[in-house]
């Protein structure tokens, strides 16, 4: 009879552990599931400051610190409010720890009303130099209220060979675009000779896309179309060159990829204007400011083409940054805001 009891209550009491358990993971789960509902909705911010106090309330005063945040830490804003006159936010950190922050600490991407928006292009060269990490670049296009950012994809060699190549970097760039929701594009390097050659490129263009855009990829693909101080190889044939630049925009959107042009002013204005597309092009104003003026405002060669002014949805106005507006040495345009609708 007793044996018997004593099985009972280990019997009971493994059905309890079990029931425990499983009650505990029930309520682990509905944890994981509530953090990951808060970060689908939640603002992805960066951190702006360094050491800047982390908090368990939106207080200054007899509350605890849980901890300090460096300067590029990636968050994610759940909440804004104020509290005795400060805005605060309630913040996500390490994607598990909530908790509160100043609101003046961190930066997020917020799309601008003007007419015109700052554009940033970078390539695998930005990084070691102008930018550490994806991080870094983060807190950039915050603080600088920077809209859309074309980023490398690669392009075609200028030398003999002319073999592919892909940007170093690029996948850096799209995560932070990606996880900052800041519209993005690609822009590729044309250096084709023929049809043969603008066939292979469609094709490298389309496979970059097709593995590599992610939501917030949504401008027209960029095609980079230079001279090269007479290295390149298509630098010999610019009397065809708009024939075969032509002839890839009109490949490309029979893939439904729409794209761009971006050249030099001076060598979109003497070979290119004539092409139906939308141009992107780069001047360099004596004067490091963001210009409150248009390309076509200045006494430059190629600044009376009314061809080129009627298609120009972009100027690239600096390599190395904006004074004290921007200062980071890097390149910057100025874009119509709806230009990729």
């Amino acid at each position: 009879m007793i044996g018997k009891r004593k099985k009972l209550i280990i019997l009971v009491n493994i059905i309890a552990i079990i029931l425990i358990a499983i009650m505990m993971f029930g309520i682990a789960k509905q944890r994981e599931l509530k953090n990951l509902e808060e970060i689908a909705n939640a603002v992805d911010g960066v951190v702006v400051s360094e050491d800047v106090p982390f908090y368990t309330k939106p207080k200054l005063k007899d509350v605890k610190q849980i901890r300090t945040l460096n300067r590029t830490e990636n968050v994610y804003i759940l909440e804004e409010l104020k509290n005795d006159g400060i805005e605060w936010f309630k913040i996500k950190v390490d994607g598990k720890i909530n908790g509160y922050v100043q609101a003046k600490y961190i930066g997020y991407y917020k799309a601008i009303n003007s007419e015109k928006v700052l554009v940033s292009d970078v390539s695998q060269f930005n990084i070691g130099e102008d930018f550490n990490t994806r991080e870094d670049y983060e807190v950039f296009l915050v603080e600088n209220n920077i809209n859309y950012v074309y980023i490398r994809a690669g392009g075609r060699g200028y030398g003999e060979d002319g073999n592919f190549y892909v940007d170093k970097q690029y996948q850096l760039y799209v995560d932070a675009c990606e996880y900052l929701k800041i519209p993005y594009g690609f822009y590729f390097l044309d250096e084709a000779l023929n049809s043969v050659e603008i066939d292979e490129e469609v094709n490298f263009i389309q496979d970059f896309l097709n593995k590599n855009a992610g939501p917030n990829c949504k401008l027209p693909v960029a095609l980079d179309i230079e001279k090269h101080s007479e290295k390149g190889r298509t630098d010999n044939i610019w009397n065809m060159r708009a024939q075969l630049v032509q002839e890839l925009i009109n490949k490309l959107k029979d893939k439904n990829i729409k794209s761009i042009i971006y050249s030099n002013a001076k060598t979109a204005h003497l070979y290119l204007s004539s092409i139906d597309a939308e141009f992107w092009i780069a001047y360099y104003p004596e004067k490091n400011e963001i210009p409150k003026y248009s390309y076509f405002e200045l006494d430059e060669e190629g600044s009376k083409n009314h061809d080129l002014q009627k298609k120009t949805i972009g100027w690239q106005f600096t390599e190395s940054g904006a004074g004290d507006e921007i200062k980071d040495i890097v390149d910057i345009s100025l874009f119509n805001k709806d230009f990729m609708e």
